[in-house]
């Protein structure tokens, strides 16, 4: 067993520095954590925040020496990235990402060499609120759900690893398959972002925007609110789940097309139907969120006993737990 466990975070925004300074919580001596951003602005604001013991400007050797890796990076950031760092990584390290979209950065990671491990992982925050890193904090991830797409290729040590890696930051690790994922998020997460923009284009473009504004309230806040990143981020995005999307939004435009029905037929009484049942799923939802019923999905592979070097359970301090389960 290593003396210290490297941990490297490639991405200091709300994520990545949530990321160390929930594993920092933990005050493990044997865990030394690293961090680099592209801004050196970024890398400053974690160390004095104490989310990272260290830094490093240059990608490379932020990652050389790194037993594992977070890319808390956008999807269209994370193929150059491991085009930069593949040929340095030490063997048996695990590297995992945070993006939303999985299909396409498991192809990436194809260019890996077979020494180290990939595996795609995508937080499902629940606080709108926090947004960049300067609201960062230790409890992001406390009791959410992780989900983790391994392959059929990953080594069930580095799934575990992952697991325990996860779950040591206070989420809960969720498995399921990329293309499964993919399809899933494009309806949670990349119909909103496309609604919010449709929504304040809409309006915008209008001949009443100006006195729109001024009567815009907290509920027009929170329905045109777009992740913080670069517009050509989510473009990206949207366009690398084109055919989930396309799938999802042709659902929404008919569910929209009743809706338009029962107004302009004055069908009161249908409209209302409309309102409860949107009432009722989403206190559903919401509550099922909150006592924790969903159910969890054991990992795709039976996960072996021992532990190799690199993930070794007694190293995340995490003996009596199996992922999923």
């Amino acid at each position: 067993m290593p003396d210290r466990i490297q941990i490297t975070i490639v991405g200091l925004g709300l994520i990545g520095t949530s990321f160390g300074l929930a594993l920092k919580r933990h005050k493990r001596t044997d865990l030394f954590i690293v961090g680099h951003d592209k801004e050196p602005q970024a890398m400053a604001a974690a160390k004095e925040r104490g989310a990272v013991d260290g830094s490093h400007w240059n990608l490379v050797a932020a990652c050389a020496q790194a037993d594992g890796i977070l890319l808390a990076l956008p999807a269209a950031a994370i193929p150059p990235t491991l085009e930069a760092i593949r040929q340095d990584l030490k063997p048996g390290c695990f590297l995992m990402d945070t993006a939303t979209i999985k299909t396409p950065i498991l192809e990436a990671a194809r260019v890996l060499p077979a020494h180290v491990h990939f595996i795609g992982g995508n937080p499902i925050l629940t606080r709108s609120d926090l947004r960049t890193a300067a609201d960062a904090t230790a409890d992001l991830f406390e009791n959410v759900a992780w989900a983790l797409c391994p392959t059929s290729a990953t080594l069930p040590e580095a799934v575990e690893a992952a697991a325990d890696l996860v779950t040591l930051v206070g989420a809960k690790p969720f498995f399921l398959d990329a293309a499964e994922h993919d399809g899933l998020m494009a309806a949670v997460e990349g119909l909103p972002i496309l609604l919010a923009a449709a929504l304040t284009n809409a309006l915008g473009g209008s001949p009443g925007w100006r006195e729109l504004r001024r009567l815009a309230g907290g509920r027009f806040e929170t329905a045109s609110a777009l992740p913080v990143g670069e517009p050509g981020d989510m473009s990206a995005d949207l366009a690398a789940n084109r055919g989930n999307v396309l799938r999802w939004l042709d659902l929404l435009i008919a569910q929209l097309e009743g809706w338009r029905q029962d107004l302009a037929a004055a069908d009161d009484a249908s409209l209302a139907d409309r309102f409860v049942q949107a009432d009722a799923l989403r206190r559903e939802w919401l509550a099922a969120r909150a006592s924790g019923e969903f159910e969890d999905r054991p990992p795709p592979t039976e996960l072996p006993s021992y532990w190799s070097r690199f993930f070794g359970r007694a190293a995340f301090g995490l003996a009596s737990r199996r992922p999923g389960r």
